[in-house]
Order: structure tokens, then sequence, then C-alpha cells
């Protein structure tokens, strides 16, 4: 593979809508034109996209990196499973598979406070990122990301996959074509019922194996307790719901509108119903407002109540035009034409699931990942930019720190990138990070 192809990409922006590859492939490639990635971070989500990466006749992996090592174990199995099994290197310093010259990219999927410093280290050693949604942990943390996939030259993707549905695609067509005529609002939710979610265990000595001192890296030193390892429902060391679904929608929704700078956002709410150890809400009704447009969110942590009841699922968006309404969400779309309310005007489905044998994932799943393996080959190009996924994150940076900051609007500058009229708001843009893990200068 030739590394000046790889470099050209960060300076090209692909059309909206892009033609994905074919997703299956007879027989294996040939050395030189096969990918050989890294994954730095083993943990859920990791395992998932696993399967999907090794199923391409081209791919290997051939490293594994986590503070966990039970998690490279059970990684390491994944891998080692079906008609193709391989063996990678297990190593708790992603360091080492940034060190390795015959490693062709790598897939970031830690823990999101985690994202960043990998982030760069992988852009000065020249590999090629798929990086998980969020972007980032902070609104500083994505710019000095960006700063560093710029310098480099690297090609980077964020992971919100539901860019690769047909119907997603063939939505933002139609929403930027007209079809709905001058859409005013937006609005997009997630309801179900996360119990307890990360319980309320003992703090404890780690088990062998947890590099505890590591896993917590640029957050506060604490105890080792098994609660924090379900980490999406901590500020320390995620950002609850918002970063870890809204993310999707608000993704689809900047894109369709075209729009990625919001003038405030406000986020109210709070930790009402659920009882646990964690910190981020159960609750939360966000607004975000735009020159000529609101966008807005919903997350229900306490029960499945849909509010559009002939698509049950839960999740959605619904784009409010002055000419038509449509509902969106992964398994398709429907448009309903004003005056007709009662009447679906037109309809999508979604696209099957990618492999059926690996469930929990979404229907987008596949075709996302198959994209970056061809970017690295250079054969493709990314369909955004990262700074279209840096802006998606710092919209859900923005509603987490109204939240934070007792629920009260945030004005937002999005020229100058600083929350202006608000000193402790504007604070929050950026965390404090512990001596020995702070973010490589670019």
């Amino acid at each position: 593979m030739k590394t000046m192809n790889r470099r050209a990409f960060v300076k090209t922006t692909a059309l909206a809508g892009v033609a994905f590859p074919s997703l299956v492939r007879s027989g294996l490639a040939a050395p030189s034109e096969r990918v050989r990635l890294g994954f730095i971070g083993c943990g859920g989500r990791a395992r998932q996209m696993m399967p999907m990466f090794h199923s391409f006749a081209d791919v290997d992996i051939v490293a594994v990196s986590d503070v966990i090592e039970p998690r490279m174990d059970q990684a390491a199995q994944l891998v080692g499973k079906g008609g193709r099994p391989q063996k990678p290197e297990r190593c708790v310093e992603y360091e080492r598979i940034l060190d390795r010259k015959d490693i062709d990219g790598v897939v970031i999927a830690t823990t999101q406070h985690w994202h960043g410093r990998p982030y760069i280290h992988a852009c000065q050693a020249g590999k090629p990122i798929y990086v998980e949604k969020p972007l980032s942990h902070t609104v500083a943390e994505g710019r000095q990301m960006l700063r560093a996939a710029n310098k480099y030259g690297v090609v980077s993707m964020m992971g919100t996959q539901q860019r690769a549905g047909p119907h997603y695609q063939k939505a933002v067509e139609l929403i930027r074509g007209g079809r709905l005529g001058k859409v005013a609002l937006v609005e997009c939710w997630n309801y179900h019922n996360t119990g307890a979610r990360v319980g309320r265990a003992k703090d404890s000595e780690p088990p062998t194996g947890y590099h505890w001192d590591r896993w917590l890296g640029p957050a506060p030193l604490v105890p080792f307790n098994m609660s924090r390892l379900n980490n999406s429902w901590w500020f320390d060391y995620a950002g609850g719901m918002m970063t870890n679904w809204a993310i999707h929608h608000i993704d689809i929704i900047l894109w369709a509108m075209n729009d990625y700078s919001p003038k405030s956002a406000v986020c109210s709410g709070g930790k009402f119903v659920v009882d646990d150890m964690a910190d981020t809400p159960d609750t939360v009704e966000a607004s975000w407002q735009f020159p000529t447009w609101t966008m807005h969110y919903q997350y229900r942590g306490f029960n499945n109540f849909h509010s559009v009841q002939d698509r049950p699922n839960n999740h959605g968006i619904c784009f409010y035009g002055n000419k038509a309404t449509m509902v969106l969400d992964r398994f398709g779309y429907e448009i309903w034409n004003d005056g007709s309310p009662k009447e679906v005007a037109e309809k999508m489905g979604a696209i099957p699931y990618f492999d059926e044998k690996n469930p929990g994932k979404s229907e987008q799943d596949g075709p996302w990942q198959r994209l970056f393996v061809d970017c690295v080959k250079g054969t493709k190009k990314p369909p955004l930019t990262l700074e279209e996924s840096h802006q998606g994150t710092v919209c859900c940076h923005l509603a987490n720190i109204s939240y934070l900051c007792a629920r009260r609007q945030v004005n937002w500058d999005a020229a100058k990138e600083e929350i202006t009229g608000d000193q402790e708001a504007a604070h929050l843009l950026s965390r404090p990070r512990r001596k020995g893990y702070e973010l490589p200068r670019v």
C-alpha cells in the first residue's frame, strides 16, 4: 500500500451519499493489498466490530490492546475463530501497536475519556484511524485531535455508522432537496428503561490483570470500583446518553440541515429515577438554537413509551417541514404531506443486518467499517470531514455543559469556539488531566 495516498485524503471531502463498496470478497487478497489493523480498546463495542473487520478477506487483526487483560483474552478468542483464525499480539500499552511498522491502521474503541491521547499518538505515527463516537471527551480535546490529523495528514473516520445506511442517505438527499419544505424544528429521542445502570458496587482491590491507574488515565484518581467500568454513565469518563447515543442523531441532523453552528444550547433534566452510583441524568430535555431552526433531544431512561406510535422504536428523528414531515430511524423513514397527516406519502425501509450472526449492532454496521478499510487502501475517500464529526460532538458537549452549570443556557461563538458571557461554563470546554496523561503537543 502507498502511504502517500492515505495522507492525501484528509484534504478531500467526498460528496454526501457515497456509494459503498461490496461487503463480500471472494478468497484472500494478495499480501500487498492486505490491511493489518490494531485495536486500541477491547471492550463491548470493540468486540462487536472485530468480527466485522475480520470478515473482510483483505483484513488482518494483528494486535489488540486493553488495560483490562481479560478483555484482550476475549478479543483474541474472537479473532481466533472462523475459517481464518488469527493470533493477535496482546499488549497493555497501546504505544507498542503504534511502534509497529507493519500495522496499516488502528481502531480506537476505548472509554471516551481515553480517545484523545492515543488518537494524537496515532496521528504522529502516521496510522489511519477509526475512532468510536464521540470524537472527544471535551471541546478542547477535539480541537487538538483535529490539529493532529491535519498536521500529520492521516485518514480518520468517526464511528457514526448510520451514515452508511442508504435510507439515511436518501433522507438527507430529500431534505436538502426541499421535499419537506422549510424545516424549522427537528426533534430526536431515545426511550428505554435502563434499570439500575451501573449499580452500587463497593470499592475493592482491582482483580488480577486490571491496570486501574492506567484505566483512569487523565481522570481523577479514585479507588477501584467495578461499577465505574460501565463508563458511559459517568461524566469523568464519558457524557451519558448525550455522547453515547444522541451523537448519532445529531450527526444525521446536522448533515441533513447542512448547518453545524448552533448559537446556544440548554439542557434540563436530572437523575430522578435510576438508583445507582453514576452521575449522568436519566431524564434529559436539550435544545440547540440555530439561526433559522431549532434542534431538540429527549431522553427517558426509565420507561419505553414511544411518541410516534406507528414506529414503535426506542429511538428516532422527526423533521418538521412546512410541506411535509419525516420520521427517520434505523429501520427506515416515512413522510407525511402537510394536510394529510393520516396517510404516509412515501417511505423507505432499512437495509438488512450486515451479519445476523453478530447481534446487538445497528443495521448500518459493516458498510461503515468496510469504507474505512478502503480509505486505508486508497480506493475510497471519507464521506465527511473530521471537522463535521467534531462539530456534532461539540453539540453534545455544549448540552452537557449546560446541564452541569445549573441547567442554564450557554451561548456559543462557533467561529471562535468559545462560550460567551459565562466563565464557569467556558471552563468546562476543557478538563484537568492527571500528570503523565496530558495530551501530546501538536
